[in-house]
């Protein structure tokens, strides 16, 4: 509560020190006032406090909104310091002469850190990263070392016939004035652009919310620093002018502050400094080139004719020097217009990944910022898959359609600069990218179940299968002990028959092992143990090629002995072939198994039945492939290809 009471009651010590201010400027004769009855300190002095004690009320701990205030209060203090100052003196009030002093450098505490101090902390209150903190420190040195010359300068504090001097002045700095016009002065110019640059540099690396929120405060703030160093830029620049711009300059900052913090989302910003860039630029150039071509043609042909070949020149050159233009700015503000391009970029960035999933949020990305809106989210059957940026407003729905099926939907939020071009061109990576992560889901999911079967499977053969067998194996044992004592004759049938359903329940043993890993693979090797599985199929006549087999996991061996075992028994059931071909071997980074046979080939209408479909999603499993063809002269070919990375 008197945090709040103290930031209202300085929102209205502003506008009460401007009023006191006149009040004392008119009590005192016409020949002893300024001859400036108005300054950028009054509209300072008024608005900033309030401005800044508001945004403090809505969010508490804003850095630019304490800058804000104090800056106010200090301009307000300084307005009203002037008029006072010199009444004091004309009426000889004690501590006149310190009044005087202190109106003769206390705006510099208001107008440096506006300029310099606010564009570099300006949206968060911090620097734009760690290698600008130097520079923060070199603007609170630079700041400080102007408000000590100025205060420390000797001047002439009277007024009219009141003489005064500097109390605190030192002789020796008259001595170092050529060094101050010629050393810190630039500088201070040179900081203070610097520090504007850094607003140049948090656009460019910003979302479009930051964007937003620095081109409205950047017009103001250039145009304050502009104003305040027009002295240097144009010294005898009329009051008047400087006034009103200055005026115009400050007035924007901190209603250009309130909206780009409360009301950022609200409007279309970058589109005002997207064009400002361009024209300028335009302007610039075009305006270069027709009075360079007046100077040259004028020196060879008198006449008009120097103003018409220029004239008919920049008319030439107008359309391409303004594509050029329009080009390098959408480039800067990460925006890109022409279809061929923007497809052939988002292709190269989705090319730097293998995972469909990353090359999907890399393609989100990639729009968000293509288009420069607020956000990006991709649905998939329904499902948000990805989204990247701020999820606000009304959002443009982009239906997916892959090969005339809707797969899902982009939905487009905040305002941004695309047309129904780009859109269309992003729509179709976006939905070939969502088609694949689809599939992939799909056959993640399909495994997922597979799997899951198969342990329910084991589990029921246990259970219902070899768990009751060796139960009753365990009771078998236990009579046949019992009988050893009483009826010793009787036992050794009983002993044969548990030794038949012992080994009944090893072979089950050996059926679930073999369930989980053909145990040929152990004992001879994937090689050896196709070679045996080719064997013991009488026909057709198999004939094995292994061209450089690399050393496989034992996932990868697994999944091709199960593949090839899963072929040849298609071909034994269904091909009626009289040979087969089996090849595997290591071909650009894949394992590569052909099984191709010269049976009756596929039929007019193939069918995946349960054999192929294991085939398919064992490949799939590993990021694989299997396809399955005709061969020419008649027959089929099985091509798996598994990735060895």
């Amino acid at each position: 509560m008197a945090r709040r009471t103290i930031l209202w009651a300085g929102a209205l010590a502003g506008p009460l020190c401007v009023v006191l201010a006149y009040a004392f400027r008119y009590s005192v004769p016409l020949e002893y006032r300024t001859s400036q009855s108005w300054r950028p300190e009054v509209i300072m002095g008024c608005l900033y406090p309030a401005v800044g004690a508001y945004l403090l009320s809505r969010r508490r701990g804003l850095v630019i909104a304490r800058l804000l205030w104090a800056i106010g209060l200090i301009a307000a203090a300084h307005w009203l310091l002037v008029p006072f100052s010199r009444w004091a003196l004309l009426h000889d009030l004690p501590g006149a002469v310190l009044l005087r002093w202190g109106a003769t450098w206390l705006y510099m505490l208001e107008f440096l850190p506006l300029v310099m101090i606010v564009p570099l902390l300006f949206p968060d209150g911090r620097t734009p990263s760690p290698r600008w903190r130097p520079v923060l420190w070199l603007s609170a040195l630079i700041i400080g070392v102007n408000i000590v010359h100025r205060m420390l300068l000797p001047a002439d504090l009277g007024v009219g016939g009141y003489e005064a001097a500097n109390p605190f002045g030192v002789r020796a700095l008259l001595d170092l004035d050529d060094v101050y016009v010629r050393g810190v002065q630039p500088l201070t110019v040179a900081v203070t652009f610097l520090n504007l640059f850094s607003l140049a540099v948090r656009f460019r690396a910003g979302s479009p919310i930051a964007r937003r929120q620095i081109a409205l405060i950047a017009y103001p703030l250039l145009g304050t620093a502009l104003a305040g160093y027009s002295d240097l830029i144009w010294p005898d620049m009329p009051f008047w002018l400087f006034a009103t711009l200055t005026c115009t300059a400050v007035g924007m900052v901190p209603i250009s502050l309130a909206i780009a913090i409360m009301r950022h989302r609200l409007y279309d910003i970058d589109v005002i400094v997207n064009r400002t860039l361009v024209y300028g630029t335009l302007t610039l150039i075009l305006g270069a080139v027709y009075f360079g071509l007046i100077a040259l043609v004028s020196r060879l042909v008198a006449g008009q004719a120097a103003g018409f070949f220029g004239a008919l020149t920049v008319g030439a050159l107008f359309q391409p020097v303004r594509s050029r233009v329009q080009l390098s700015i959408d480039l800067l503000f990460g925006v890109e217009r022409d279809p061929y391009r923007l497809a052939d970029k988002l292709a190269r960035t989705v090319q730097q990944t293998e995972d469909p999933a990353t090359a999907l949020r890399l393609a989100v990305r990639a729009v968000r910022r293509t288009l420069a809106v607020a956000g990006v989210s991709v649905e998939i059957d329904e499902a948000v898959v990805h989204t990247d940026g701020v999820e606000d407003g009304q959002a443009q729905v982009v239906p997916l359609v892959w090969h005339g099926e809707q797969i899902g939907r982009m939905l487009l939020y905040g305002p941004g600069h695309a047309d129904h071009r780009l859109i269309g061109v992003l729509t179709r990576h976006v939905a070939d990218l969502a088609h694949t992560v689809r599939l992939l889901r799909v056959s993640h999911e399909t495994v997922i179940n597979t799997r899951e079967d198969e342990r329910r499977r084991l589990s029921r053969d246990l259970h219902d299968g070899l768990g009751p067998t060796l139960a009753a194996l365990a009771l078998s044992v236990d009579a046949a002990r019992v009988r050893l004592t009483t009826d010793p004759e009787s036992v050794e049938p009983s002993l044969l028959a548990l030794r038949e359903r012992m080994t009944t329940a090893m072979g089950d043993i050996r059926e679930l092992v073999h369930g989980l890993r053909p145990p040929a693979l152990d004992r001879l090797g994937l090689l050896g143990a196709i070679q045996a599985l080719a064997a013991d199929l009488p026909e057709p006549r198999v004939d094995v090629r292994c061209e450089g087999l690399p050393e496989l996991s034992p996932v990868h061996e697994v999944t091709a002995y199960r593949i090839i075992q899963e072929a040849l028994t298609n071909v034994r059931r269904h091909a009626k072939a009289t040979s087969v071909e089996l090849r595997l071997g290591e071909k650009n980074g894949e394992l590569e198994i052909t099984v191709s046979d010269d049976g009756r080939g596929l039929p007019r209408q193939p069918r995946s039945g349960l054999g192929l479909t294991s085939m398919r999603e064992r490949a799939s499993e590993l990021g694989g492939t299997l396809t399955v063809a005709s061969r020419p002269g008649g027959g089929t070919v099985v091509t798996a290809r598994l990735p060895l990375a």
